[in-house]
């Protein structure tokens, strides 16, 4: 039986451009159009893209049905938490990217990205599955602000929060040559 692991860490998805410049001024990245940001996020749709094939190849994920054209991709895996006699304790994993990063910012869409970065995909599985955590890493550097992992701590002198908007710099460091 495999059951969740925990983690103090929650990824929080927030579309609010105020919080993206709030970002950009705490990182010294600029905040850009947002044209040079879909060029950007189209730049990286190889490397999105390889990693969703190694989320297929490696990790038991598949294509989801039918296909919606405003996705870079749509995939879905079984749920790996079973109950002692096998059941799934959660519904599949879904995971959807855009075609465009543009639609990470509409309205009409928030609801449902704050679904796939507030899931289980992404709030244990990152943790356990490389390409998931690159996938989050890389949306980070792309997007500064848009995903955050949030951390709170309960220490003798109260709740301390800490939040992070960028990958490790060991990450960073190793995956240079990706971003070329």
């Amino acid at each position: 039986m495999q059951t969740p692991p925990s983690s103090t860490a929650q990824v929080h998805f927030s579309s609010d451009v105020r919080n993206m410049d709030n970002w950009a001024r705490r990182t010294s990245i600029p905040l850009t159009t947002a044209e040079a940001l879909g060029t950007t996020y189209a730049r990286a749709h190889k490397w999105l893209l390889s990693l969703k094939s190694q989320l297929i190849q490696q990790h038991g994920w598949q294509e989801s049905s039918p296909a919606d054209p405003r996705m870079l991709f749509s995939i879905e895996a079984p749920s790996p938490w079973r109950s002692p006699s096998g059941l799934p304790l959660s519904p599949k994993l879904k995971l959807q990217l855009p075609m465009h990063a543009s639609s990470f910012f509409s309205p009409e869409r928030r609801i449902q990205w704050q679904m796939v970065f507030h899931s289980d995909v992404f709030a244990t599985q990152r943790l356990i599955v490389q390409p998931i955590s690159d996938i989050l890493n890389i949306l980070q550097c792309l997007l500064t602000g848009l995903v955050t992992l949030v951390y709170e701590e309960q220490l003798p002198q109260g709740l301390y929060t800490t939040t992070r908007g960028l990958p490790s710099v060991q990450w960073i460091n190793a995956n240079q040559t990706c971003s070329s």
